[in-house]
C-alpha cells in the first residue's frame, strides 16, 4: 500500500489507475463514539479523490428523473430537509420506525454498479442487446456500450472504500482476488480493455465520509423504497426514509398485525440487498407516547420541538443570564466562549427550522447575552414579543406603516402598467423560488433588485452574516403568521469565519434544468385531483393543435369525484359547477399551460365566485363592443400571467411569446384593471394544488 504522504508524486492518471486497481489506500480513518455506545468508522477520503468525488456527484445529480433518489427519500437531497420529512406524518396517530443496521457498510460495490450502469445505459445499448438494430450500426453501439460499461466499473471503484486490513468491523465481503476484462460483442478481439486486478479479497462498500455515498445510498435504494411505499399505502400508512430511518406513519389506529406484516414486508424488500433490519430499534409510538419523526414532534398540525429540547437551549439562556456567560461556560465545560456559542448557535440553527418564533426569541436574548453591538441585532416583527432592548413602539408603528404601503403598491402598482416593467415583475416572480408568488411579487415592489432575502435571524444563524448599518427592511406575509421583516443580500457583511455563499443565494434565478416529462405528469396528476372539491370537471378532448381550450359553466347537474385518500376509502363526490376543457393533442407541457392559464380565469372570477365565495367574483358584462375587448385583454393577460408564473417554476427556462402582448392597449399598456394582488394569489394557489394532495376544507378557503 503506498502511503497517504506520497499520493501527491502521482500524476493524476496514475493516482486514478491506483485507485481503481486497489494498490493504494487513499482514504484517512476517524473514529467516534455513538450516542447509544459503541464506535463508528469514517472514511475521510484524501483531497485528491475527494475532488473527484465531487465531480462523479455533480454528474449523478444530471441523471433523468427515473433515475433520481425516489420521492419518499429525504436525506442528501438539494432543498429537502429534516422538517420536510417529519410534515408528511403531520397530525398522527400511530408512527412506526424502523433502523436498517449498517446501512452504508450494506451497500457493496456491486449494488453501486448495477445502479450506475442502468442509468448510464442508453436505449440504443438496450436495444442492441435484444436485436432490434441493424447490423450497420452494431459495432458503433457495441464500442460505445464497452465504453460506458467501463466508465461504470471505474465509477464504482472510485466511490467506494475496501479497507486494506481484515477486522472484526469490515469483514471479508467474499468475492475472491479477480481482475476486469470488457470486450465489446460482435468485437472479436478490436475493442478489448484488460482492466486493473484487485489487489485484495475484499469488495469495497460505500464509506461514511465520501460526498457521494449519500446520493448512492438513495440510487440505490429506489427500488427498495418504491416496494415499500406501496406496501404502506396499502396499509393506510404514509411513509419516509432519512438515510437509513424508515418511518411509517397513520392518522388512525395501526393494529398489531398491520405493524408484523409492514415489518415482514420491509424485510423481503431489503433482501436483495444482504440488508436487515436493527430490531434493537423498531419503535411504534401511539398516543400517550412520543409521536416524532427525526426528533421533532408530529401528532399535531405543525412540526413542534420536543421538551427535552428546547431545554437544551434554554439551559445556556438562561444560564448566561443568571451567572453571566463567562461563568456559565465554565461550569458547562466549554474551553472559550468560541466553543459555547458554536454549540448553542448548532442548537438553535436547527430549531428556527421547526419553530422559527420560538427560536427567533431565544436567539435575540442569547445574541444580547454576548453583547453584541445593537446595530447587528435583529428587527423586531410582531410574533416576537416584549423585552427587547430598543423601542418596540416606534418599531411595530413603522411595521404597520409599511403594510400598508404595500397594500397600496398592490391595489396601485401603476409602475408594471408598461409591457417591459410587467414582463420584468413576471420574470422575476417566477424565477424568485423560495417564496410564494404574491410575495415574490411583494419584494419585486419594494426592491425591485433583491436577489435573496430572508429575516436577519436567519443570516445570522445559517450564513453567519448580519444587517449592515441603515438596511433596508422589506415585509413579506408569512404563512403561520401576520407578516414579517426580510432584507436582501446586499444589506447584509459577512462576520469572521462565515462560509462563502452558496449558488442558490448569488445566482438564485439562474437556470436550473428543464421540467421532465415525469414531473409535469406529477403535477398534472395533483392538480387534476385537487379540482373536484371546488365543482371543477376537466375532460380531454380532441380538437385540432390551433385551439387550446376553454372553461364555462357547468348546466349538467352532474357530479365530480375524486378518489379517496386511502385505498379503500369511498370517493369524495361534489356537484360540478364548471367544465374545463384542455386539447389533448397538445404535448404534455402546452396542455398543463393550459390548465394553468383556463383555472387563472376561474379562479381570477372572471366567470364568477366560486363555490362558497373560495375566489371573488369579476365577472363583468360588457355593454359595448369596446368594453368587450377591454375585459378580454384584462382577463387573458390575467390568465396568462397566471400560466407564465406557474410554468416558470416547472421550467426555469420557459418562454412567454407575445400572447400577453397582444391584448395590450395601443401604448402597449397593461390595462389598469388587471388585479396583480389577484393574479399572484392565483398562481400561488395552482402551484400549491400541483404539489400534493390537498384537503377539500383547505382547497375550498376563500382567497379574495
Amino acid at each position: 500500500m503506498t502511503a497517504a504522504d506520497d499520493f501527491t508524486d502521482l500524476t493524476a492518471d496514475q493516482f486514478l489507475k491506483a485507485v481503481v486497481s486497489g494498490s493504494i489506500y487513499p482514504y484517512t480513518e476517524h473514529q467516534i463514539r455513538k450516542h447509544r455506545g459503541g464506535l463508528r468508522t469514517l472514511h475521510a477520503p484524501v483531497p485528491q479523490l475527494s475532488r473527484i468525488q465531487q465531480e462523479v456527484l455533480a454528474r449523478l445529480e444530471t441523471f433523468p428523473a427515473r433515475f433520481q433518489p425516489h420521492p419518499a427519500a429525504f436525506a442528501y437531497r438539494r432543498g429537502r430537509s429534516v422538517v420536510d420529512c417529519a410534515a408528511v406524518h403531520l397530525r398522527a396517530h400511530t408512527v412506526i420506525r424502523l433502523d436498517i443496521a449498517d446501512f452504508f457498510g450494506s451497500i457493496r460495490e456491486r449494488h453501486v454498479y448495477a445502479a450506475l450502469k442502468d442509468a448510464w445505459t442508453g436505449p440504443t445499448e438496450r436495444e442492441y442487446r435484444i436485436g432490434l438494430v441493424q447490423d450497420d450500426d452494431r459495432r458503433k453501439i457495441a464500442l460505445r456500450y464497452t465504453v460506458r460499461t467501463l466508465a461504470t466499473y471505474i465509477t464504482a471503484r472510485l466511490v467506494t472504500v475496501s479497507p486494506p486490513r481484515a477486522t472484526q468491523t469490515w469483514t471479508n465481503r467474499g468475492t475472491g482476488r479477480r481482475s476486469m476484462s470488457l470486450e465489446a460483442a460482435g468485437q472479436k478481439s478490436s475493442v478489448r480493455w484488460p482492466g486493473p486486478v484487485y489487489r485484495h479479497t475484499r469488495e469495497g462498500f460505500l464509506p461514511q465520509g465520501a460526498p457521494t455515498s449519500g446520493y448512492l445510498s438513495n440510487i440505490v435504494m429506489r427500488d427498495v423504497d418504491e416496494v415499500v411505499t406501496y406496501q404502506a399505502e396499502s396499509l393506510g400508512l404514509r411513509y419516509t426514509r432519512y438515510s437509513d430511518d424508515m418511518y411509517f406513519s397513520s392518522r388512525r389506529l395501526v393494529r398489531h398485525d398491520d405493524v408484523d406484516r409492514l415489518i415482514a414486508g420491509v424485510k423481503r424488500a431489503l433482501e436483495p440487498l444482504g440488508m436487515r433490519l436493527n430490531a434493537k430499534k423498531t419503535y411504534v409510538a401511539r398516543p400517550g407516547a412520543r409521536r416524532s419523526v427525526l426528533g421533532i414532534l408530529v401528532d399535531g398540525p405543525a412540526p413542534r420541538l420536543t421538551r427535552e429540547y428546547k431545554r437544551r437551549i434554554t439551559k445556556h439562556v438562561r444560564g448566561a443570564a443568571s451567572f453571566g456567560i463567562e461563568q456559565h461556560r465554565r461550569h458547562q465545560g466549554f474551553k472559550d466562549l468560541a466553543e459555547l456559542d458554536a454549540h448553542v448557535t448548532g442548537l438553535l440553527s436547527f430549531a428556527h427550522m421547526v419553530e422559527p418564533g420560538w427560536a427567533g426569541k431565544q436567539l435575540t436574548d442569547w445574541k444580547r447575552l454576548r453583547e453584541i453591538p445593537l446595530e447587528y441585532e435583529e428587527p423586531v416583527s410582531v410574533q416576537h414579543g416584549p423585552d427587547l432592548p430598543w423601542d418596540e413602539e416606534v418599531e411595530l408603528s413603522q411595521a404597520a406603516l409599511a403594510k400598508a404601503s404595500i397594500d397600496d403598491l398592490v391595489r396601485g402598482a401603476q409602475r408594471y402598467r408598461s409591457s417591459s416593467d410587467y414582463l420584468e415583475m413576471l420574470e422575476f416572480v417566477g424565477r424568485f423560488k423560495r417564496y410564494a408568488p404574491f410575495n415574490a411579487m411583494v419584494v419585486h415592489i419594494q426592491k425591485p433588485g433583491a436577489r435573496y432575502v430572508l429575516s436577519s435571524s436567519e443570516w445570522e444563524s445559517t450564513y453567519r452574516r448580519v444587517l449592515k448599518p441603515a438596511a433596508q427592511p422589506m415585509l413579506i406575509f408569512q404563512p403561520r403568521g401576520p407578516y414579517m421583516l426580510v432584507y436582501d443580500v446586499g444589506d447584509t457583511e459577512a462576520l469572521p469565519g462565515a462560509r462563502p455563499l452558496p449558488k442558490a443565494i448569488t445566482a438564485p434565478v439562474s437556470v436550473a434544468s428543464r421540467a421532465d416529462e415525469k414531473e409535469v405528469t406529477e403535477v398534472w396528476h395533483h392538480t387534476e385531483t385537487n379540482l373536484a372539491p371546488l365543482g371543477i370537471r376537466l375532460s380531454l378532448v380532441n380538437h385540432g393543435t390551433s385551439s387550446c381550450g376553454r372553461t364555462y359553466h357547468s348546466w349538467s347537474g352532474s357530479y365530480v369525484e375524486r378518489p379517496g385518500s386511502r385505498p379503500g376509502d369511498r370517493p369524495e363526490t361534489y356537484p360540478t359547477l364548471f367544465e374545463i376543457e384542455v386539447n389533448r393533442n397538445l404535448p404534455l407541457l402546452d396542455r398543463y399551460a393550459t390548465l394553468a392559464h383556463e383555472l387563472g380565469h376561474l379562479f381570477c372570477g372572471h366567470l364568477g365566485a366560486g363555490p362558497g365565495g373560495t375566489w371573488p367574483d369579476r365577472y363583468l358584462r360588457p355593454l359595448s363592443d369596446e368594453e368587450a375587448v377591454k375585459v378580454h385583454a384584462r382577463n387573458e393577460v390575467e390568465a396568462e400571467s397566471i400560466a407564465y408564473m406557474v410554468l416558470k417554476r416547472l421550467d426555469p427556462d420557459v418562454q412567454m411569446g407575445d400572447y400577453v402582448t397582444e391584448h395590450l392597449g395601443p401604448a402597449q399598456q397593461v390595462p389598469e384593471t388587471v388585479a396583480l394582488n389577484l393574479a399572484f394569489k392565483a398562481a400561488g394557489r395552482i402551484i400549491e394544488m400541483g404539489k400534493q394532495r390537498i384537503p377539500a376544507a383547505k382547497l375550498q378557503m376563500s382567497t379574495k
